[in-house]
């Protein structure tokens, strides 16, 4: 595990500024975004915060964010086809895919409804945007996932800084309506989309930045975790890459973690966190022979860490 405080190679470390309102372990929180947020959600989920992650899989766009989570669910699933036997939804990924429709539409409402139970209860939005462009459908559209159909059915564009900003402060303050102390963690996803080409990217991400700035600045309780400027300023090599040059490594995950832990983690939950990775740890290494000494201490010991866990009690807001 790389340190935050002393780095094996020369870098332009991008300022911290701690979070003045940082997520306390028993806040519930609901994630959607690109690819990106699956390298944190899930794994704030393991050190026992109550996270939703990416319900309806993996977004790219953030207008197709909003469609889903402000669609009613005939809505959604109106979007639903069929291709080469195997049901599929144009809102959607592949992990959602069915051999009848009735089965995906039942896939759809478990997705929406957990995503909707999460969002009422939520004291965390947290929005990671991954690219600019849109893609419409000749009949249906705007879509998030093309599902590999001819080009020709499809049209791309460039979506504007104005028209993403104000969608989102408007969908933000209408979630406030309902849920007044809901809080709003924006990020930009540091998985570069090279499909689209790199000076394409560039202007994609550029867009979504200045989008996100406008959100971040115009509301109250509104934050931004600098992940794509930490990837590709202060890890800016591409031993930080996976071997498709495009997604973060392990190593480079595991420095966002420490980095976002460090700005939007309540300090005084450090001794939780450290005793689920410890549980994690232990639980990856267990003695071989479930019968032996050795398997009785090993078990004695986790049970005691895990009581340990689920006996800290979180400080009062």
């Amino acid at each position: 595990m790389m340190s935050a405080e002393n780095n094996p190679f020369r870098r332009t470390p991008v300022a911290l500024r701690p979070c003045p309102e940082p997520i306390g372990r028993k806040e519930h929180s609901l994630w959607l975004g690109s690819c990106f947020t699956e390298n944190l959600g899930p794994w704030l989920s393991s050190l026992g915060y109550p996270v939703l992650a990416n319900p309806f899989g993996v977004i790219f766009h953030p207008l197709i964010m909003g469609k889903l989570l402000f669609s009613v669910l005939s809505e959604i699933q109106s979007y639903n086809f069929c291709k080469e036997g195997v049901w599929l939804n144009f809102l959607l990924g592949s992990h959602f895919a069915a051999p009848s429709e009735e089965m995906l539409n039942e896939q759809i409402h478990q997705a929406s409804s957990a995503c909707r139970q999460q969002l009422e209860s939520a004291d965390w939005l947290v929005l990671t945007f991954g690219t600019g462009f849109l893609y419409r459908h000749e009949t249906l559209g705007t879509v998030g996932k093309c599902h590999k159909l001819p080009a020709r059915e499809f049209e791309k564009s460039l979506s504007s800084i104005e028209e993403i900003a104000s969608s989102w402060k408007s969908w933000i303050l209408q979630l406030r309506e309902n849920n007044p102390s809901l809080r709003i963690l924006l990020s930009l996803s540091p998985v570069r989309h090279s499909r689209d080409g790199l000076e394409e990217n560039a202007l994609s991400k550029s867009i979504l930045r200045l989008a996100i700035e406008e959100i971040r600045t115009s509301l109250p309780s509104a934050y931004y975790f600098p992940a794509w400027e930490i990837m590709n300023d202060e890890l800016r090599d591409y031993r930080f890459y996976e071997k498709d040059l495009v997604h973060p490594s392990e190593d480079a995950v595991d420095y966002l973690r420490q980095q976002f832990e460090q700005r939007f983690l309540r300090a005084e939950d450090e001794k939780a966190r450290r005793l689920a990775e410890e549980i994690q740890m232990m639980e990856k290494h267990r003695p071989m022979a479930s019968w032996s000494p050795e398997a009785e201490r090993w078990k004695a010991k986790l049970e005691e860490k895990k009581a340990a866990f689920v006996g800290l009690s979180e400080p009062q807001k």
